[in-house]
This record gives structure tokens, sequence and C-alpha cells, in this order.
């Protein structure tokens, strides 16, 4: 059953659980390598930096939900092949970590790891030298806390810059954007209450002009055509209209309206979420899905050295 939300109480809902939500994170991104490399060797890379970070719950599940990037470098310093009783394949690499803002392509911190694998074969030989990277490598952990600290600092000298940017960009309707700076930025920032109060500001301003639209397709729709097809379209509308929208009201009186006429056939309802829970879930996802729907129209901004 459709289900249109009756209570503002999410807002408070949605405040608290960002406010515990929101650490630092870091996404593994993999970008086009100068080596020849095999790809299923760097999905084991990919999988082993993972996990290394995951351990300090750093590692984000997709790069939309974080501007940071944590980026590997593959550099083979040595290659041969030994031809002993079995053969065995011995690389010498140098892996260049950087943490990258996406948006910017600021580099936060680099370090170069060297590794040594040993293989039967290729694949095996760079497995074993990416198995060496892992949450009890010293110089991966200095790596990432020094990256940590560095992310914080930006975030302190910039953070009311950004909550400026992103207010402005609200006031050019430019919400999308706005919302996905402000949702990236973490509970570790001294300020993070300020973007969690302008992040609801934004999001006031967002759903009237968001909700008189889907009230006005609703409307177009179903005078269009009042059959089930045409009042199903306008339910799907009206579900996303939330009570802070100023158009709720009228949201309601359409509602009533297709429901006077189609009666128990049409299966929309306007009920409330049995617990708070699902309120503050909803607004959640809501402000999540805009926040990653822009971040996946944005091309990684990162530049590597060959």
């Amino acid at each position: 059953m459709k289900k249109i939300i009756l209570s503002l109480v999410c807002l408070c809902c949605v405040t608290l659980a960002w406010a515990q939500k929101k650490p630092i994170s870091m996404y593994v991104y993999i970008p086009e390598q100068s080596e020849t490399i095999p790809q299923s060797c760097m999905d084991y890379l990919s999988n082993s930096l993972t996990t290394a970070i995951t351990t300090d719950g750093l590692a984000a599940q997709s790069e939309y939900l974080t501007p940071f990037l944590l980026v590997p470098k593959v550099n083979i310093a040595t290659k041969n092949t030994l031809a002993t009783t079995q053969q065995q394949v011995v690389l010498t690499l140098d892996v260049n970590l950087q943490v990258v803002d996406n948006t910017s392509g600021t580099v936060f911190a680099s370090t170069i790891i060297n590794l040594k694998g040993v293989g039967t074969n290729e694949i095996k030989a760079y497995n074993a030298a990416f198995r060496s990277i892992n949450k009890s490598n010293a110089k991966i952990r200095e790596f990432v806390s020094n990256a940590k600290a560095k992310i914080i600092a930006y975030y302190e000298k910039e953070g009311d810059y950004i909550i400026r940017k992103a207010l402005h960009l609200a006031e050019q309707h430019k919400y999308e954007e706005a919302f996905y700076l402000l949702s990236t930025m973490p509970s570790q920032y001294s300020q993070y209450d300020h973007a969690v109060s302008a992040s609801m500001e934004v999001w006031g301003d967002y759903q009237d002009i968001s909700g008189s639209q889907k009230l006005e397709k609703a409307r177009a729709v179903w005078a269009a055509n009042q059959n089930m097809d045409a009042a199903n379209m306008a339910g799907e509308c009206l579900s996303e209209i939330l009570p802070d929208c100023n158009c709720y009201g009228a949201a309601q009186t359409l509602y009533k309206d297709i429901k006077g006429k189609l009666g128990e056939q049409w299966k929309y309802e306007m009920k409330k979420y049995d617990t708070e829970a699902e309120l503050r879930e909803t607004k959640i996802q809501a402000i999540q899905a805009i926040g990653v729907a822009y971040g996946k129209g944005q091309q990684p901004n990162i530049i590597t050295t060959k």
C-alpha cells in the first residue's frame, strides 16, 4: 500500500540519524592503470584495500556516498620469471596510494608502498603481493590516520564556506548539488550541527517546489484520463508529497477526489507509518537518494602521474 507521511517528527529523527551516522568514509576507486595488470588482480587489490579500511569504519559502499576516494596506482619495478623445477614469477611493485577529493581533485594524503609477490603464474604473483595490503600493515594504518586528520582539518577550515555555498546553490534552485555537499560532511566536523540545520532549511524549500510540481503532474494526469491507470500515476506523484509541503492540503483534496470516483478499486492510501523509525528511514532515504542521484552524474576528478 502506498503511504503519504503525515507527521513532521521525521525532521528531528533525520537530524539525530545524521549526527550518528556521518563519519569520514572513503571509497576505493581503481582508475585506469599505466601498467598492464590483469583485471582480476586489480579487483583483488580493491578488495584488499576495502577490507583494510573497513575495520576502522572507513569503507564506503559507493563512490556516490562520499566525496573521498582511496586511489591506488600500481607501478611494476621488476618482473622476472625463474626457470626452476616449477616456474616462478617474481614481482616487485610500487603502489602509490592517494586519498583524493572527488569533487575538487585535492589530494589529502599519499604514500608509496613497496610490495613483493611470488607465484607460479603472473596472477598468483600479483595477488601474493597485494595480500600484504591489510589492516595489520603499519604503513597503511599510518596513511589512513594521516588522511583522516587532514580531511577533518580541511572541513574545519572550509566547512563554513561549503555550507554557505550549498545555501547559495539552493537559492539558485540547484538543490541536488546543495544536498550532495551538505550530506557528505562528516560528523567529526565541529560545526556539523550547522550543516544539518542548513540541510533542513534547503529541504523545506526543495519540498515546496518539488511538491508543487508533483501535484501539478498528478492533476494533469488525472484530468486527462480519469481511469485506473491515470489514478495510479497520480497516486505515485501524491505519495511523494510530504506533510511539510505547502501544497500538502491540496494533495489531500486531489486524493479524496480520486478516491471518491474510484472507491475501493483504488488501492492507494493516506496513512501514518507505524513507527517513528519508519518515518526516519523514509526521510533519510529521500535525502540520500537526491545526493546519490547528483553524485552519479559527476565524473571522478582524479589526476594521476604516469
